[in-house]
């Protein structure tokens, strides 16, 4: 059932996911909210700003729950106080909000729209579509083959560690979910096989160290 899910939004605080886990119960629309503050923690030693909650919901449905948001907010846009940093962000800023919609929130996204109409530079709706699926397709490209990383996994193959096993799989399994919900590979096909082969002999280096370690401490 999982598999059918993917990341809509991440949140640092659980609590800043309430209004919108509100809007998914009304309409009956499966969610999953995955609390990964735990493995952040040990990293960064319970900073608050480590925090991030996972809040999934079904691909099908991304396009509803964004409507759903959107109707949401709107209806909050104009109780904003003016002293809201977006009122004092240049035309040409609040228009890169409004084309980079998915490296913004949702509230500065409908917001920098306001703003500009106010302004008297009001976006157009069909323009902004058509622009956002260019820059899905853009984020289909295939991140930079990751060469030291791959180096780097066949040296701990070499040497028997297990960081070459994570490697291999990371270079092998990474995706990435775009705005529409799509889930796609990170990586290219030739780098996933190089993953494949780094995850190989990674696992024969840490058997070939281990049976060496065995006739080592038997002799």
């Amino acid at each position: 059932m999982e598999d059918n899910f993917a990341t809509y939004r991440k949140f640092i605080f659980k609590d800043d996911a309430l209004d919108l886990i509100e809007i998914l119960k009304e309409h009956r629309i499966d969610f999953i909210l995955s609390d990964n503050s735990s493995r952040l923690d040990s990293t960064f030693g319970n900073d608050d700003n480590t925090k991030q909650f996972a809040l999934k919901i079904e691909r099908a449905n991304f396009k509803k729950v964004e409507e759903l948001e959107e109707d949401l907010i709107s209806k909050s846009l104009d109780n904003v106080n003016k002293d809201y940093y977006l009122f004092e962000f240049s035309d040409e800023e609040l228009i890169e909000i409004v084309l980079k919609s998915e490296e913004w929130n949702k509230f500065d996204y409908l917001l920098a729209q306001k703003i500009l109409k106010e302004r008297g530079k009001e976006v157009n709706l069909d323009l902004i579509k058509a622009i956002n699926k260019r820059r899905i397709d853009d984020l289909k490209t295939e991140e930079a083959s990751p060469k030291w990383l791959i180096y780097i996994g066949y040296l701990f193959s070499v040497l028997g560690g297990l960081i070459g096993i994570f490697i291999g799989l990371y270079l092998m399994n990474y995706k990435k979910t775009l705005p529409n919900g799509e889930t796609i590979y990170g990586f290219g096909t030739e780098d996933r096989k190089s993953g494949k082969n780094v995850f190989i002999c990674s696992i024969i280096g840490v058997i070939f160290w281990f049976i060496v370690r065995l006739i080592l401490i038997n002799r």
